[in-house]
């Protein structure tokens, strides 16, 4: 999202595909006051790729008000973005007060201890108060999480251990790009599309294999999940309609098993050569 000069792609914290309803205002590159209604696209805890279609300058600070929460806080615009994920200016920007957490999600400060790779990290939602953590979770965590629907951990705000359930996000990464065209290959009606766009869509980063008919592969991460789809980002040149095979979880190679899928939409992501992929699972997987 960010460069490396500015220390935020080596990210302080896990970063989450998720729309949050923004204001921004400040002076646009020419110096001329604006105001705009527009969303985030990826938010961290150091800061977010939000659209914003006036000029702005690096190293300029504007105000960001979440019309979630309605929490304003202070924000450097670091660069613009070189690959567009919705079509129009975006930016990502650097929250010059994190401790705030306007985002309405704590996110722990990651350290780079090896271990950190078998952890799975998904947002959940305290069952008491209802705050939100884009939490790093063991394994034998996850599986509990997913075996009991909840799991018991410390709530810094109940100040007690807690139930915490996965929480859902708004929508998917394409509902937030209005300019994208409608997939050519889906066979959904505009009714099946709209039933689609109502599942419960977790953000959920688990390991994922993504396979081509020719047989060519990588290994990726989910970025969110539903009962009907999945987004992830990867390297594979993949097209709108393609179908493809993914394997999806924890269990070992043996014990997985291939599911059919369909891409439905395609976005270039900040590195080049990579792009982010929404699929929706065919019938019966």
């Amino acid at each position: 999202m960010l460069n490396h000069s500015q220390g935020i792609t080596a990210r302080k914290s896990e970063r989450v595909l998720l729309r949050i309803p923004i204001r921004v205002e400040g002076n646009d590159s020419l110096g001329n006051a604006f105001e705009e209604t527009t969303s985030t696209l990826v938010v961290n805890r150091c800061g977010g790729l939000i659209i914003v279609s006036n000029p702005l300058e690096p190293g300029a600070v504007i105000k960001i008000t979440s019309l979630r929460n309605q929490m304003s806080c202070f924000f450097q615009v670091v660069e613009r973005a070189a690959r567009s994920l919705s079509g129009s200016l975006e930016w990502g920007v650097k929250c010059l007060e994190p401790e705030a957490e306007i985002w309405g999600v704590h996110f722990p400060t990651r350290t780079e201890e090896p271990s950190q790779a078998d952890l799975i990290h998904a947002l959940l939602e305290c069952q008491e108060c209802f705050s939100r953590e884009m939490a790093a979770l063991t394994v034998p965590q996850y599986r509990r999480l997913a075996a009991q629907s909840s799991l018991p951990r410390p709530c810094p705000k109940c100040s007690a251990t807690t139930d915490w359930k996965l929480g859902f996000i708004e929508g998917e990464l394409e509902e937030v790009l209005p300019s994208l065209p409608a997939p050519s290959a889906s066979g959904l009606t505009p009714q099946g599309e709209a039933e689609k766009r109502r599942d419960k869509r977790l953000a959920v980063k688990l390991p994922l294999v993504v396979r081509l008919p020719d047989g060519s592969e990588e290994t990726s991460a989910t970025e969110n999940i539903s009962k009907s789809g999945l987004c992830f980002a990867c390297n594979l040149e993949m097209q709108t309609g393609d179908r493809v095979y993914v394997r999806v979880g924890l269990d070992s190679p043996e014990e997985q098993r291939d599911i059919s899928a369909r891409v439905m939409w395609r976005r270039p992501a900040k590195d080049k050569g990579r792009a982010y992929y929404g699929l929706k699972l065919e019938a019966g997987a």
